[in-house]
């Protein structure tokens, strides 16, 4: 490329050289009259004056439009160095927020707010600002002021929503989170929110259709949707119940049952309704069904319900029936232990309490308490009792409905957990274990490692359930 400039230079030069020669050789003449002035020259002078004068008026043109751009590119200037120090203090000022700083980052937000004629860019920063310091007004006011621009509503209606679920205001969240939902339904957290907050406004029909959106665009897992869509068809069979619609409620109850058969409240509410309509036969088939992945003391109860007889021997044999595809469970021998004291059978009741563990420093409460009856009705021996009621007031404790979010403890199960307002957490299991349990299991083992022993990991705890696909939390 260089070769070839350098090429059309001496071309160029060439040509010039040409000319000027050609032009030396035939100098005419040139005579120009204008106002009683008379000029005489050659055609090779008169061309030379005539460049010079294009070359003189170029430069005099280059000099008029620099002086006339001056004030702009002046103010250019400085409204870019304006520019650079209000997105310098833009992102100060988000530093501050990530760093919990209210003041530095208020200081930063009303400079970029100066420096920045761009209100979109600020309010956010101004608004995340407001909020740390605990200025709830004019956070609400920021966000509020972001729906008018459509590349900002979105964040304006988060925004507002979290500030809704800061102050406790329920019903304006979920409002927030539906306009959310419509703007962007494809936005997992969305999806997510608006169910959360449905599920706990008791909306179980919309929470249900949101739950579908989420399984259509692969928000929710399948397994989870599944669960999740029979725990809200019970909380719909029992809402159609208290409004008078028992068909309805039963269809509901049918559904849940065929999503989730595994799941203790879903087995309950079915024969529970089939109960009341005089089918106990058919409750006790879906709750022997549930009993291998859902043992639990109200399936017990409800199917003693169903065999609807007072004979205490007959109430045994129908438990053991219950219990036979799950026998070793903690629930199943605790049922039975306890229908057997019901029965006097005491050496039928102690052989399933001690079967259940009793006997272990780590026995549940239930089991201490069971144990403290059968002394008292079998022998009547009050110290024995005593110490099994100390012991029972030891315990670490026993199967309880537990919120798997937040740990909170409920006497039956909910939908929605009490405490921190999940949907579909509750589950029947045992606390965690304390550091002062662990150290007393560690302390207790006699597992010595011999010259070709290695030490084996601990035995699962005794009210382990298998894993199954079909018992997948929710």
């Amino acid at each position: 490329m260089t070769l070839l400039r350098t090429l059309l230079w001496f071309v160029l030069l060439a040509v010039a050289m040409i000319a000027a020669v050609w032009l030396a050789q035939r100098p005419g003449l040139v005579t120009i009259q204008w106002q009683g002035w008379r000029l005489d020259t050659s055609v090779g002078v008169l061309m030379v004056a005539v460049v010079v004068l294009c070359v003189a008026a170029a430069l005099l043109y280059r000099l008029w439009r620099g002086l006339k751009g001056a004030p702009s590119s002046v103010f250019d200037i400085w409204g870019e160095a304006r520019r650079r120090k209000g997105y310098r203090a833009l992102t100060q000022g988000m530093v501050a927020v990530a760093a919990g700083d209210g003041a530095e980052a208020q200081r930063q937000a009303r400079l970029a707010e100066k420096l920045l004629e761009e209100p979109p860019l600020t309010r956010l920063l101004s608004a995340q600002a407001a909020q740390l310091a605990g200025d709830r007004d004019a956070a609400q006011r920021y966000f509020a002021a972001m729906l008018d621009d459509p590349h900002m509503s979105f964040l304006g209606l988060r925004g507002l929503l979290m500030q809704s679920l800061k102050d406790g205001d329920s019903s304006k969240a979920l409002a927030y989170a539906e306009q959310a939902f419509q703007r962007r339904p494809d936005t997992p957290w969305v999806v997510r929110s608006l169910f959360d907050m449905q599920a706990r406004a008791g909306k179980w029909r919309e929470a249900q259709e949101t739950l579908q959106v989420g399984l259509k665009r692969k928000i929710v897992e399948p397994e989870r949707g599944r669960v999740l869509s029979a725990l809200l068809l019970v909380e719909r069979s029992r809402a159609a119940e208290r409004g008078g619609a028992d068909q309805d409620a039963m269809d509901h109850a049918k559904a849940a049952i065929a999503l989730a058969p595994e799941r203790e409240p879903v087995v309950y509410r079915y024969a529970e309704l089939l109960i009341k309509r005089g089918e106990g036969r058919k409750a006790m088939k879906a709750i022997e069904r549930a009993w291998p992945a859902a043992p639990h003391p109200d399936l017990a109860q409800l199917y003693l319900a169903a065999v609807a007889d007072k004979d205490p021997l007959k109430r045994v044999q129908a438990l053991t029936k219950l219990t036979s595809n799950n026998p070793d469970d903690l629930d199943s021998r605790i049922a039975l232990a306890r229908e057997c004291l019901e029965a006097r059978l005491w050496g039928q009741a102690r052989r399933h309490l001690e079967t259940a563990g009793a006997e272990r420093p780590d026995a549940p409460t239930r089991l201490c308490r069971l144990m403290a009856d059968l002394e008292e009705q079998e022998y009547g021996d009050g110290e024995k009792v005593r110490r099994w009621l100390a012991r029972a007031a030891d315990s670490p404790g026993d199967r309880q409905w537990r919120c798997r979010s937040c740990g909170a403890v409920h006497d039956r199960w909910l939908a929605v957990c009490g405490s921190c307002g999940a949907f579909g957490t509750s589950e029947w299991r045992m606390p965690p274990p304390t550091p002062q349990a662990i150290a007393a299991a560690a302390a207790t083992s006699t597992l010595q490692p011999g010259p070709t022993q290695e030490i084996l990991p601990p035995e699962p705890a005794t009210d382990a359930k298998p894993p199954t696909a079909a018992a997948a939390s929710s």
